[in-house]
């Protein structure tokens, strides 16, 4: 992989929280705009928005499979001011809503 691209989602990764404009990544690189955004798609499949939703989506199921924090919680923790938006995202990604995510934990008993 790029080392440029790695080192982006190396940013990514660390300031998950932070909604990071495309350009400021680019300028990190030291690549335009429009290049940063054909090459990042070249190596990952998914444009650097694509991508932050995606790792922000199996961030949330974390978040909803191992703590006890509210989906409001949760959206914050991963930089989605709105609640709604966050649930309609999620949904999308995943078929259901969170709150439902987090219900569907598989019965033991026999």
């Amino acid at each position: 992989m790029d080392r440029r691209i790695e080192a982006t989602l190396k940013v990514m990764h660390e300031e998950i929280q932070r909604n990071i404009p495309v350009h400021e990544l680019a300028q990190q690189v030291r690549l335009s705009t429009g290049h940063f955004i054909r090459l990042f798609k070249a190596e990952t499949s998914f444009s650097p928005k694509q991508y932050m939703r995606c790792m922000r989506m199996k961030q949330a199921e974390t978040l909803l499979d191992g703590s006890f924090l509210s989906v409001k919680e949760i959206a914050a923790c991963l930089g989605v001011g709105d609640r709604s938006h966050f649930s309609r995202d999620f949904k999308k990604f995943h078929g259901r809503p969170p709150t439902n995510f987090r219900r569907r934990k598989p019965s033991t008993s026999k």
